[in-house]
Formats: structure tokens, sequence, C-alpha cells
């Protein structure tokens, strides 16, 4: 066997492991339930104007938003149609599938038949999303996405009513490692690619847009106009900005580098929701980076603690 056999060997190997090695399914357990918590909150919170974003006529009207939706997606404006002809409106259209939507988030988060309450809330968040896209903005993209992966890889083996049923193990696999890395190679290329779009932009080489963000009505939270005179500390957090989300991919992996990565990047999302008031873009964010990166490392060291201090009870009674 020849040395260029033995590394290519030692390559397949690493590789193998990397993305098959046996591991918990718990960090796709709390995706799932971080998820399916923040979609809830969502729900909550527009669930006064239900009406006027989704009905007929609402503040966009379906003559409008029609045109505007995608062809080959369900919407509200070809479902209703069907469902009036059994005596319901076009106003209870809405509401029964918002509360579909609803049962299905449940369902998620509990872990009851995970598969289908994700299909649920998936197959009902898209109909929404493409009846109402007008008002959609990050944070349903990532939901979107989110809920198809849901449906797709094995979030409830873990955390899960599935579980406890016998429905599902929560014994460590080589599907819940290959979805986790998955997940993980996404949210690399994500950042990347958004810091990279970002750092071509001229607004960003020069440390302004941030400052601009701040000072925009529609974002602005506080008043930021005495920066004016620390423009120092805009470029700062512009270009840190820019180092967190490039360098995400580099320094994720690690373990020595991937929790202070970790405790960076939720930092900036807490400042996206802060300063710019968009809360739920942010803890998606946020949920998706701790729950495949950092969970795992924090659960083990919960683990260390307790095993530490089950050690120290014994000496201390003795």
């Amino acid at each position: 066997m020849t040395l260029q056999s033995v590394s290519v060997e030692a390559v397949r190997q690493r590789v193998t492991g990397f993305v098959l090695a046996p591991s918990s399914p718990r960090p796709l357990g709390a995706f799932r339930i971080g998820v399916a918590l923040i979609l809830l909150a969502q729900t909550w919170m527009l669930s006064d104007g239900v009406l006027a974003i989704f009905g007929s006529r609402g503040l966009i009207q379906w003559t409008i938003s029609e045109p505007m939706s995608a062809p080959w997606l369900p919407r509200l404006g070809t479902l209703a149609p069907v469902l009036q002809r059994l005596g319901i409106s076009s106003d209870e259209c809405v509401y029964a599938l918002t509360l579909l939507y609803l049962l299905g988030l449940t369902g998620l988060l509990l872990g009851w038949r995970t598969r289908l309450s994700a299909f649920i809330a998936w197959l009902t968040h898209t109909t929404l999303i493409n009846s109402g896209g007008m008002f959609a903005y990050g944070v349903e993209i990532f939901a979107h996405i989110s809920l198809a992966y849901c449906v797709i890889l094995p979030v409830g083996s873990a955390f899960s009513l599935d579980v406890r049923a016998g429905r599902a193990s929560d014994a460590p696999s080589a599907l819940a490692t290959l979805a986790l890395r998955v997940l993980q190679l996404h949210l690399c290329i994500v950042y990347l690619s958004t810091g990279i779009e970002k750092a071509v932009g001229v607004q960003w080489q020069s440390g302004e847009a941030l400052w601009k963000a701040l000072m925009q009505p529609l974002y602005g939270q506080f008043d930021f106009a005495w920066l004016a005179s620390a423009p120092w500390l805009t470029k700062l957090a512009t270009w840190s900005t820019l180092v967190i989300e490039i360098g995400y991919p580099l320094f994720i992996w690690p373990r020595q580098t991937r929790v202070p990565w970790v405790v960076l990047t939720l930092g900036l999302h807490l400042g996206i929701g802060l300063f710019m008031g968009l809360w739920l873009f942010s803890a998606i964010m946020a949920v998706l980076t701790f729950s495949v990166f950092g969970f795992a490392p924090l659960y083990q060291a919960l683990l260390s603690w307790r095993e530490g201090l089950a050690r120290s009870k014994p000496a201390l009674i003795a």
C-alpha cells in the first residue's frame, strides 16, 4: 500500500466520520422547539391583524396581491372559492387556515407526530406567505426553510412526545449527524454569502451602513444622532459585523473558537433586535446558530458541571 493510498483512505475516513459518525439528536430537538416557539410568538403578535394582512378586503386586497403570488404555490385566492361552495366565507377561510397553522406549530413544538405536524405548518405557512407576501421579510424566508427542514430531518428524535410514545428514538445516530451537518453547512453559506454581499457595498466599506440603518425611522429604535460626533464607533460596528459574518465559516468549526463565535453571532442578532426592532428575524437566526453550533457545547458543559457536583457531594458528606 502506497503512502498516497494511505493518505486518501485517511481523508475518506475523516470525511465519513465527520458526516456519518453517530451523534445525539438533541441539537435537532432544540432547533425544532426554538423554531416552533418563535413562529407561535409571531402568530400571537399578528393575531389581531390576520384579516388586515391576509383577508380578501385587507390592506392589500386579493385583486392586487393575486397577480404577485407564485402561481405554482397554494394561496388563499384559489382556496377560498373552493371552500365557499361549502358555505365557508373568505374570512372564515383565513381564520381556518391560521388555526390549522397554529395546530401544526403546536404539534411541532411538542414533537407529536413531528413530520406530519411540520408538514402541516410548512404547507399552511407557504399558503399564507404566498397570499400576503408583500408583508413578508427575512424572517419568513428562514421560517419557510426551517419548517421544510423540520419535515425532512429527524427533529422529533429528541425532547418530543414521539420519543416518549416510542415512535422515535433519541439514541445517537448517523442520520442525526448528517442532518446536523446539513444545517451547519447551510448556515455557513448563508453568513458567508451575506457578508460578502455586504462587503462589496460602498456604504459597508466606508463604515456608514449601520449609521444609515439606525437613523431610518423605520428601523431606528433610539436617537443615535450623537453618533455623528463619534464616526469611529459606527465604522467599528459596521466592520465588526462584516468580520463576524465573513469569519463565520472559518471560526465556527474549530473547538477553540466555536463558542466565542457563537457568542459573537448571538450578540450581533441581539443588537439587530434591540437597535433595529427586528426581533423575530434576530430570534430565528439566533436559534439556528445556537441549536446547531452552540447547544452541544453548552449541554456538554452542563453535564460536566453536574458530574463534578455529584462527585463533590460524597467528599462534602465525609
